[in-house]
């Protein structure tokens, strides 16, 4: 974070990834005016069995309540460690499936102004109401970008998401249809920040 970055992102992983990895994807923006927070979901698991790769999640339904009261402080804390004040920047903030939830809670607990919401092959948080985005001012985007290809995808969910972010944020969502599944495709974050 220096005087010339004009875009912070706060991106959050999906199940079962790793924000060392995740950020990753992030690469191909200029990082001269893009600082990326990557925090990553604090339960870690072997993805196959007792051994091997790792990854990690921001909830199960185990405790859930406690887990997102706690994801909630977690980011809260990074932001405020990491950026504090964000004025005179645009703020992004971005969530691939799992992380979708995520950062749409973390917008709604923190009361954080951003200008840009990324819901990317995942699903707005189902428990957020109106009364939960009190800090916005009307002039906030939020696109959802989704796959045909994507293993989770069913035709009914586009207009399910489309009415929960209405709903919430009394935002009509930009829907984005890109190729290649159930995954984050680098080439495509440029587009977010026209």
């Amino acid at each position: 974070l220096t005087p010339a970055t004009k875009n912070i992102w706060m991106v959050c992983h999906g199940q079962g990834q790793l924000a060392e990895y995740f950020l990753k994807k992030f690469e191909v923006l200029d990082s001269s005016e893009n600082f990326v927070i990557a925090p990553q979901g604090v339960s870690k698991y072997y993805l196959n069995g007792l051994a091997g790769r790792v990854g990690a999640t921001w909830m199960t339904s185990y405790d859930r309540l406690t887990e997102i009261a706690n994801q909630q402080v977690l980011l809260r804390s990074i932001w405020d460690k990491e950026v504090g004040d964000s004025a005179d920047r645009q703020v992004i903030l971005f969530g691939f499936s799992q992380g979708t939830a995520t950062i749409t809670r973390f917008a709604a607990h923190s009361k954080l102004s951003f200008h840009k919401m990324v819901l990317w092959a995942g699903s707005f948080a189902h428990d957020l109401e109106a009364h939960d985005f009190t800090q916005l001012i009307g002039k906030e985007e939020v696109t959802y970008f989704t796959s045909r290809e994507d293993v989770f995808f069913e035709e009914k969910m586009i207009q399910q998401q489309k009415d929960r972010v209405q709903s919430a944020m009394g935002i009509d969502p930009e829907v984005v249809f890109y190729e290649g599944g159930h995954k984050v495709i680098p080439e495509l974050l440029s587009s977010i920040l026209d």
